[in-house]
């Protein structure tokens, strides 16, 4: 089962290309929830199991309030087996209005509140791409999964590092 799922959806206005982001993320969250619902073992990480809450519901944090970050909470929005429950970002402006339109209980200025929050089992990575190498870590290092939107890092030696994490 995987545990870094890498983001290579592009963006686009049209109302087409967003559907087809809502189905691609509601589709590889129901193959990756089967999977380790189901006790999947991997070569790397052994036995891998999902915490979903007690409605079955896989509490996400979305570090990042920036254009992809809204069009991943718009997603999130509308998948039923998911649910955006924090998003953090430098602007703490953006992330409250970004918590607001979305209807998320929390909002903070630091991406460690998103990846140690209890509620969140996967981080959504949609910060700029000098610091995902960093959160990938960080949520790894707390038994996150993660979905980072490309590039994982800015050089190799830290892609390396972040998917060996």
């Amino acid at each position: 089962a995987l545990r870094l799922y890498l983001g290579t959806l592009h963006w686009c206005r049209s109302a087409f290309v967003e559907m087809r982001l809502i189905v691609v993320l509601c589709l590889c969250f129901e193959f990756g929830r089967a999977a380790l619902l189901t006790g999947v073992t991997s070569r790397r990480f052994g036995q891998v199991n999902m915490k979903l809450s007690d409605n079955g519901i896989l509490g996400v944090g979305v570090i990042g309030a920036g254009r992809i970050g809204l069009v991943h909470l718009e997603a999130l929005s509308k998948c039923e087996n998911a649910k955006a429950v924090i998003i953090s970002n430098p602007t703490i402006s953006k992330a409250e209005a970004a918590a607001t339109k979305f209807k998320l209980d929390t909002f903070s200025g630091d991406a460690m509140e998103v990846i140690n929050h209890p509620d969140v089992e996967a981080v959504w990575i949609c910060s700029p791409s000098q610091f995902h190498a960093d959160q990938i870590k960080a949520c790894a290092a707390a038994g996150k999964h993660v979905f980072c939107e490309k590039p994982i890092a800015t050089d190799l030696t830290e892609t390396i590092e972040a998917i060996n994490a």
